[in-house]
């Protein structure tokens, strides 16, 4: 993703930056804030002796289209639904992995990750629709309470990136809708494979959804957000 001099952290780039925060143990900085799109999404230096840098990169497979149609349906008053079907490729997550990575748009954001320097490089995924990916992310990331483990291969990552994470599916507490929600991840390590992580979001530390495809509903003021600035003790 990519921001303007002055920007904030999107929605999609704020879940990111909390969900790996809880897991790295980390405080991420808005690294691309003034430069375009020039540079990765976030950055961080880890709190030990060697001071090692990691940054990452916030995308999803292109879903023009539907974010076009969700916005006529949200302007008419209609349900946003998503409509096609999609192959289940059962035992194939790490196949799929492979194909999106080896995308246009995917190795565009891979690019940019290598183009600076780092200790670790990380591309964050995130789906805004079933077709675009979510359908396979979901069952990236799945706990497999019910015992029906799907078998999911390593991949290779392309050269230079250590992680790739995938966002699954979110569970919110329906009698509180703007609370906090469980959030399901999938990460691919390299060196030590498949892990699988649930963090939970507070809603209240969010930027508002994107007025024109779903309506905020909460009073000025009661959002409270990350200040991410990078200060000039920091650069």
């Amino acid at each position: 993703m990519s921001n303007v001099a002055g920007a904030k952290t999107s929605r999609e780039e704020e879940i990111a930056f909390l969900a790996l925060e809880q897991v790295l143990g980390v405080d991420i900085k808005l690294a691309d804030a003034g430069a375009g799109n020039r540079k990765p999404d976030g950055s961080w230096v880890y709190p030990d002796e060697q001071r090692r840098r990691g940054i990452v990169e916030v995308t999803s497979p292109p879903a023009t289209s539907l974010m076009r149609e969700w916005a006529r349906a949200k302007k008419a008053g209609r349900p946003q639904i998503e409509s096609g079907s999609i192959a289940l490729r059962w035992n194939e997550l790490a196949q799929v992995c492979a194909e999106m990575l080896a995308e246009g748009w995917a190795r565009d954001n891979l690019d940019k990750l290598r183009a600076h320097p780092a200790d670790e490089r990380h591309l964050f995924l995130f789906s805004r629709g079933h077709s675009g990916g979510a359908h396979y992310f979901y069952r990236l990331s799945d706990s497999y309470a019910d015992g029906s483990i799907e078998h999911v291969d390593d991949i290779v990552l392309p050269p230079g990136i250590s992680d790739v994470w995938f966002r699954g599916r979110a569970r919110r507490d329906l009698g509180q809708p703007l609370g906090s929600a469980e959030l399901w991840l999938a990460r691919y390590q390299t060196g030590s494979g498949w892990h699988r992580y649930v963090v939970r979001i507070e809603e209240q530390q969010l930027p508002s959804p994107n007025p024109r495809i779903s309506d905020d509903g909460v009073p000025v003021g009661w959002r409270i957000l990350k200040d991410r600035a990078i200060k000039s003790a920091d650069s």
